[in-house]
């Protein structure tokens, strides 16, 4: 499975959640929600497993605007006939760098993730704006599946450039290109996190395009203040982390669990997730 193919299961994904066979999400975690209250709060449900072994990164403070965080990528796993059966196992490493200089901000995103058998790397630049959302502006991308040395199979990569301006969204690969035009400020899901970094705040109600791996365009998300969810950790201590939600257009529901510095420590959705597992 390549990274387009990859991208087409959220389609899927949606599917199964109607067929049970996923666990089940929403943006709503009040009264009236369809979600199982036995089994915990809704953003916890598809890592509910890995909290078992799951301690919040608490390193030094570091400076806004420069830093390193490298999550664990989770898959959430159902067992056919046992309704109640599920496990997570980490499949992959995001490694997200930041660095904010003069009126640029500048992303390095490193990842790497088991998928069918095959492991699939991403490797992308991202230069984007100083705006509130620090929205896209040009970025180069390379993805592909790689030997057991780590190295790429010449015959699976894709490499692209791409860039928006004034909401045009253009993408080369070679001779091929394609576009989107966007209503929103875009981003991508390796900067929603600092974002909320920068402008969490329960008033928080804010509306973007997102550019799925750079590639994939859904549009109209929202992201919101869901309160305080409670997450009992591997020592048995509970901790509570601020809870945003994003919902829009070709996504499942997507939360953001932040801790008390506005990092993102747990990322949750359907099938997969990530957990902060170190900071530089």
């Amino acid at each position: 499975m390549d990274r387009r193919e990859l991208l087409k299961s959220g389609l899927m994904a949606t599917a199964l959640a109607a067929a049970g066979r996923l666990p089940l999400l929403s943006a709503g975690t009040g009264g009236g929600s369809s979600i199982d209250a036995s089994t915990g709060p809704g953003a916890l449900k598809p890592i509910r497993d890995h909290l078992k072994r799951f301690s919040p990164v608490n390193p030094p403070t570091r400076k806004r605007g420069q830093y390193s965080l490298t999550y664990d990528i989770l898959h959430w796993s159902w067992v056919a006939g046992t309704r109640d059966t599920f496990a997570n196992s980490i499949v992959g490493q995001v490694t997200i760098k930041c660095k904010a200089a003069n009126t640029r901000v500048f992303y390095e995103i490193s990842q790497q993730m088991r998928i069918g058998g095959v492991d699939n790397s991403i490797e992308a630049r991202i230069i984007c704006n100083t705006d509130n959302y620090n929205s896209l502006r040009k970025w180069t991308l390379r993805s592909g599946h790689t030997t057991a040395k780590g190295e790429l199979e010449p015959l699976s990569e894709l490499a692209e450039n791409g860039r928006c301006n004034n909401g045009q969204i253009q993408i080369k690969s070679g001779n091929y290109e394609y576009g989107f035009s966007a209503k929103n400020p875009v981003v991508a899901q390796w900067t929603v996190p600092d974002f909320l970094l920068r402008k969490a705040n329960p008033a928080l109600n804010a509306t973007f395009d997102l550019l799925q791996d750079l590639s994939l365009f859904k549009p109209n998300q929202s992201l919101s203040y869901e309160g305080l969810t409670p997450v009992k950790l591997r020592d048995g201590k509970t901790v509570k982390l601020q809870t945003y939600a994003q919902t829009g257009q070709g996504v499942l529901p997507i939360h953001y669990l932040l801790d008390d510095q506005g990092r993102s420590q747990l990322i949750t959705s359907s099938i997969l997730s990530w957990a902060l597992s170190g900071q530089s």
